[in-house]
């Protein structure tokens, strides 16, 4: 579990974000989907975090205060307090009847995330840097050695954005972190169990045709490995 005595970096908000709470609430719960947020973290310090988010410290207060309201982070009083993030308790007849608003909707969407996605390896191939390949590498080494749940989803994350960042397309990566968080929101419902052996050989595929520049290859590995994934997914919504 992270060190909740050291307060975790926040990405900035979108520059298209609205400055209302609302977009801040979306924009962290955002952080939580991709797992760039993680139970255990903390936050900084309000003044800190209001001054990095651009927003005013009551705007920031009121979006603090639905997370709380939500359960995905507890505030703390004191010298040492502050807003620390925590696993949400979820009534189990909402699960059901999200889960069945959601079965139809996860299987497209793992279609979709294949083509971009695709898309994305096949540029990456093109257009990747050597400061790229490092990130890539870093969140394999990240994926191997994780066991908690939270930490091989932010390793996941890492790479896959990694490889949307590769591409040089901001479009196609705000697409793609966009379809993860859709996708994590049905996940994370089904109490679906990530085969991190199985993620991690298929990212050593993709990584392997980036690095040679093979456009083709890279697209390939991407799509054989979300094809893979719906398959696991269709097993659980079988199941159901």
């Amino acid at each position: 579990m992270p060190n909740s005595d050291d307060p975790v970096i926040v990405e900035r908000l979108p520059s298209r974000a609205s400055s209302g709470y609302q977009a801040i609430v979306d924009h962290l719960r955002r952080e939580f989907m991709l797992g760039r947020l993680r139970v255990g973290d903390r936050l900084p310090a309000e003044r800190r975090l209001a001054e990095h988010l651009g927003v005013a410290r009551e705007t920031l207060r009121q979006a603090l205060r639905v997370l709380e309201g939500s359960g995905q982070i507890v505030v703390t009083r004191g010298a040492r307090g502050g807003a620390i993030v925590q696993a949400s308790i979820v009534d189990p007849l909402r699960i059901r009847a999200d889960v069945e608003s959601l079965a139809d909707s996860i299987i497209p969407l793992t279609e979709y995330r294949s083509i971009i996605e695709g898309a994305a390896a096949a540029l990456a191939a093109a257009r990747r840097t050597d400061h790229d390949l490092s990130t890539m590498s870093a969140a394999q080494d990240e994926l191997l050695s994780s066991s908690a749940l939270d930490d091989c989803r932010q390793a996941d994350t890492r790479f896959h954005l990694a490889i949307a960042t590769a591409a040089q397309n901001p479009v196609l990566a705000d697409s793609i972190a966009d379809a993860r968080v859709k996708m994590f929101e049905t996940v994370d419902l089904l109490s679906f169990t990530f085969i991190k052996e199985s993620s991690h050989g298929a990212h050593a595929a993709i990584l392997d045709a980036v690095r040679a520049g093979d456009a083709a290859a890279a697209s390939a590995a991407m799509q054989s490995h979300l094809i893979v994934t719906r398959a696991e997914f269709q097993r659980v919504l079988d199941e159901r």
